[in-house]
């Protein structure tokens, strides 16, 4: 009857999971990319639209992923943990995204800075939350 309200151990290991994968994508690929395409650089790749939505659809596809072994570890709790956990992992993902930002200086196609968070960041944070509660509720049942 004393049990805790969140599972801490579950949330850590699927935000360090989903977080994890996402920063290593998010700083290998601009690299590999300047190296494997001649003449576009790491600003370039950095900031491709492309690169962007693949960064957040990794995302989405960990969390469903981590929620589905979520479930097995938290039964009842999945959806109060799957929120906490994806919000967790959005703010270090926005954190990331400024580290990619700082790393590479991100440009447009037309070679004009990108700021640090842009649209596609700050949906792809918010479709997070809400993968996370679908996520949870499909692995529910």
């Amino acid at each position: 009857m004393d049990e805790a309200r969140f599972d801490w151990g579950a949330i850590a290991r699927a935000s360090a999971i989903i977080v994890g994968v996402v920063t290593a994508f998010a700083l290998i690929v601009p690299v590999a990319g300047a190296l494997a395409v001649g003449p576009w650089d790491t600003l370039k790749i950095s900031g491709s639209e492309i690169y962007n939505w693949a960064y957040w659809a990794i995302a989405w596809a960990l969390t469903i992923w981590q929620g589905a072994w979520m479930i097995r570890r938290v039964h009842e709790r999945i959806i109060d943990d799957m929120l906490v956990t994806s919000v967790i992992a959005a703010i270090a993902l926005i954190v990331v995204k400024f580290v990619v930002w700082i790393l590479y200086e991100p440009v447009n196609e037309e070679g004009q800075r990108l700021f640090a968070v842009t649209a596609i960041d700050a949906g792809g944070a918010l479709m997070l939350i809400v993968v996370a509660l679908i996520g949870a509720r499909i692995n529910r049942y």
